[in-house]
């Protein structure tokens, strides 16, 4: 049986609802769904702004087959578009970079930073050709603190709209980038997102090293419009078997933002991560992370290298774990599970916004 968004009531209060049946993280076409009714209507980072300082300096992406460009053009401005030309769809940039043109590589097709097509070389005798309908496709694109993010169709709330729950909650301070690490998962996108809205649920029995740094019955989630907040005080241990300080990694605490449908900001101590979690398939994941460290703490190379440590070894065990529940979930013995009300309300509101999503199929005119 294929997966259909009304297998899922949002109406049902989590103390009475049973989670999403497992076809949504099994059945191949489900996603075809999601990339239309919910990736491609949500902001997602694209980039970080010291990637685009200078006049020509892009960024280049691709999320869930919309390959994307970021620049900066000519006024100063930030431009994001669709990075595909418009004669025969090849992408024009890879990476990121400096240009004065997007020169696509196939047949020399030429676009200024604003989008307008420059030249279209052997065209003489074309006829019915405007060239002002043939510049590149614009997406929206908004920034918040170091964070550049596109959307694909304007479809919804603007980005300070879309953020406003997390007003005052996350301290950029003098972060600096340090390091990207990615991960590759054979799981639905939606388990590992899952693992992360439980509320503090697995941490105890997954993570015990991280457990034994944390005051978990502090632990609180909040739930407000499309963003969840789960925060938990440190704890009073000093230091694990492996010579990581966690009395000074989680000083003050952590922070751990979700923003729907897909993306997390993670704040603690000197230190703040960033995990986008990409469909690759039905059943295969990537997760980007993307670590920032306060200007205080950087110099110190040994507390760098630690942190980074640890923070792969909590990845190993949700990777771990992640797996294995996709396998249950192809088995026959496994259809829908149940929430526990006090620690799971962000997973039930993060499974209730994707029904409603679902349910509710583009407008004709969002798409650009």
């Amino acid at each position: 049986m294929h997966a259909d968004p009304r297998q899922f009531d949002p109406a049902v209060p989590i103390a009475r609802a049973s989670t999403p049946p497992a076809s949504w993280y099994t059945d191949p076409l489900f996603l075809g769904l999601e990339r239309d009714r919910v990736f491609r209507r949500s902001w997602q980072p694209a980039g970080r702004l010291e990637q685009l300082a200078e006049v020509g300096d892009y960024a280049s992406g691709q999320l869930t087959g919309e390959p994307y460009v970021v620049l900066r053009d000519t006024s100063g401005d930030l431009r994001a578009f669709f990075n595909v030309c418009r004669h025969h769809a090849s992408c024009l940039v890879e990476g990121q970079g400096n240009a004065q043109q997007l020169v696509c590589p196939y047949h020399g097709w030429t676009y200024d930073l604003d989008g307008g097509l420059r030249k279209a070389p052997h065209l003489g005798g074309v006829r019915d050709f405007d060239r002002r309908q043939f510049g590149l496709a614009p997406m929206d694109v908004a920034c918040w603190g170091p964070l550049v993010f596109v959307r694909p169709t304007a479809d919804g709330p603007t980005l300070d709209e879309f953020l406003e729950p997390l007003a005052g909650r996350i301290d950029f301070g003098e972060l600096q980038f340090v390091k990207r690490v990615q991960y590759e998962l054979d799981c639905n996108w939606k388990v590992f997102v899952d693992n992360y809205l439980d509320g503090g649920y697995h941490v105890g029995q997954l993570h015990g090293g991280l457990a034994s740094q944390l005051a978990l019955d502090s632990y609180r989630t909040e739930v407000a419009g499309r963003i969840s907040i789960q925060s938990c005080a440190a704890g009073s241990a000093k230091r694990t078997g492996d010579g990581v300080d966690f009395a000074e990694r989680l000083a003050g605490g952590a922070v751990y933002a979700f923003l729907y449908p897909n993306f997390m900001i993670n704040r603690y101590g000197p230190m703040m991560d960033t995990n986008w979690v990409l469909p690759l398939s039905h059943d295969r994941t990537l997760t980007v992370f993307d670590y920032y460290f306060e200007k205080s703490v950087i110099a110190d190379r040994a507390f760098v290298e630690r942190s980074l440590e640890a923070s792969d070894r909590v990845q190993q065990e949700d990777i771990a774990v992640s797996e294995s529940v996709q396998r249950g979930l192809e088995s026959s013995a496994y259809d829908r599970g149940r929430y526990a009300p006090s620690l799971e309300q962000a997973a039930h509101r993060f499974h209730c916004l994707l029904a409603e999503d679902l349910r509710n199929p583009p407008s004709p005119a969002s798409p650009r």
